[in-house]
């Protein structure tokens, strides 16, 4: 509506009001088909399309830029800062200086390739990959609200390191962190993949309602796998459709569907965050297993029988007093 003093009048204002949202409509609507997120991915033509290698087609790409922009190309790095930038990007550390030496030392064609699969092959570049990972899924060794008391979710942040290391496929990788519990005859790893869904902060604030909280830890799962796996903002459909991407509130609700039938509860007590499994080292695993077999040998030696047992049993049984019933000699009662 106008404000009172304005000459526009309502029916002037109200058509004119209507057809720019329909125009903002249509141009979101725009955007959303031809935004280059939601286009299929297509190799470029030109030298970048025809360049035979991966590498030579971002060198090609970036060249390119350059010419257009007539920035000149910077030199080629020196060997040893080459080394030192592969292993901050590889592991997060710097290269030793032994390491630094033999790759300077290494006139061989294929060195930088070599170094390359040695820095992957680094218990450290499953360290380095699962750093941005565990921020995306926000990893976090507490509850997160007021009282932010611990929680043990650590087999899942080794986990994820362990994925990295040995190159899982991706496939796997998703499906494993979001329903590993449930597929056919799920291993321990498995199921430690699927505290992906136990991530989320949790309350033992004893004012909340257990519903709404419910209901957060839905919406805050919801927002979090589109983000980490889809790179989008579906949480803005939590109250109304999105203003700029292609869903709408009934998408996001959808979408909720799939967790709804978590074992969750609104609000947690004590130390009981939910459900668990333990998760013993392989040490411990062994030290288990040779600790349950000497009890079973116990137990199976306790129930065994032998001679010297039947012997001593029979003794046992012949010194005991014969059994006979007891007499009542009197008897009175009270008035």
């Amino acid at each position: 509506m106008p404000m009172p003093r304005s000459l526009l009048s309502f029916a002037v204002a109200a058509p004119l009001c209507a057809a720019a949202l329909a125009g903002q409509q249509a141009a979101n609507a725009a955007t959303a088909r031809t935004h280059w997120s939601f286009a299929p991915i297509r190799v470029p033509a030109g030298p970048i399309g025809d360049a035979p290698t991966t590498t030579a087609a971002i060198d090609a790409a970036i060249d390119g830029a350059l010419a257009a922009r007539g920035v000149p190309a910077a030199p080629p790095a020196d060997r040893a800062t080459l080394l030192r930038r592969l292993a901050f990007d590889l592991t997060g550390l710097p290269p030793s200086p032994d390491e630094v030496a033999a790759f300077c030392a290494d006139a061989a064609p294929d060195a930088y390739e070599r170094a390359v699969e040695r820095l992957l092959q680094s218990p450290h570049y499953g360290e380095r990959m699962a750093v941005f990972w565990l921020d995306l899924v926000r990893y976090a060794d507490t509850v997160g609200y007021h009282g932010d008391q611990p929680v043990s979710v650590s087999p899942f942040r080794d986990w994820v390191i362990e994925a990295f290391r040995v190159d899982l496929p991706f496939d796997r990788f998703t499906i494993e962190q979001l329903a590993g519990d449930l597929l056919p005859e799920p291993t321990r790893s498995q199921q430690v993949a699927s505290g992906y869904q136990r991530l989320g902060m949790m309350s033992a604030e004893g004012g909340l309602q257990p519903k709404e909280y419910l209901a957060k830890y839905l919406a805050e799962r919801v927002r979090n796998v589109a983000g980490a796996w889809l790179g989008v903002t579906l949480g803005c459909a939590e109250c109304h459709d999105h203003k700029y991407d292609p869903f709408t509130a009934r998408d996001f609700y959808r979408f909720a569907a799939h967790f709804a039938d978590l074992d969750e509860r609104g609000l947690y007590s004590g130390d009981d965050w939910g459900p668990k499994i333990p998760v013993p080292t392989a040490a411990q695993e062994r030290a288990r297993g040779d600790l349950t077999r000497a009890i079973d040998e116990v137990r199976a030696e306790l129930a065994a029988e032998t001679p010297e047992r039947a012997a001593a049993r029979a003794a046992w049984e012949a010194a005991l007093p014969a059994w006979r019933a007891l007499a009542a000699t009197t008897a009175s009662a009270r008035s």
